[in-house]
């Protein structure tokens, strides 16, 4: 086949060998390397997850508590002062900007609006006539239907 000097031979043994513990030294040292590096990276990441998740966890054990102390209080209340909280209405027609603004659905823009309407046109003959305003539709007066009157 082919025929190769004794020099020659030497030579391709030589440059096979060298390439061969070439190749070994670089698998090995990649192998050393991923082994040093691989895991401190992966341990800080982690450590960070794990403190994130913790926090997360607490944060939201501390808000099940807190709605769940403040529903325990809520049910504890006698019927009496549940009725006082509730039954103290916004008089639509009175009402200024910022108290009409606190109801929910309703910020400043649309207060004011309530305020014009009423300039304009006088007092609101039912509760459901603030569905008249500019931006209140059915839906917002769902919302603010049991906490406002006319009276």
């Amino acid at each position: 086949m082919l025929n190769f000097t004794r020099q020659e031979r030497i030579v391709i043994y030589f440059l096979v060998v060298t390439l061969g513990v070439g190749a070994v030294l670089s698998l090995v040292r990649n192998k050393q390397l991923e082994k040093q590096l691989t895991p401190i990276r992966f341990n800080e990441e982690q450590e960070q997850f794990k403190k994130i998740t913790e926090q997360i966890n607490s944060d939201s054990v501390q808000f099940v508590d807190n709605v769940i102390s403040s529903v325990d209080s809520t049910m504890s209340e006698t019927p009496t002062q549940g009725i006082e909280t509730t039954s103290k209405f916004i008089n639509l027609n009175t009402a200024g900007i910022s108290e009409l603004a606190t109801l929910p659905g309703i910020g400043a823009a649309k207060a004011k609006r309530i305020r014009a309407f009423t300039d304009q046109n006088g007092p609101f003959k039912n509760k459901s006539d603030i569905i008249l305003v500019k931006g209140i539709g059915e839906k917002i007066y769902t919302r603010i239907e049991g906490l406002v009157t006319t009276e």
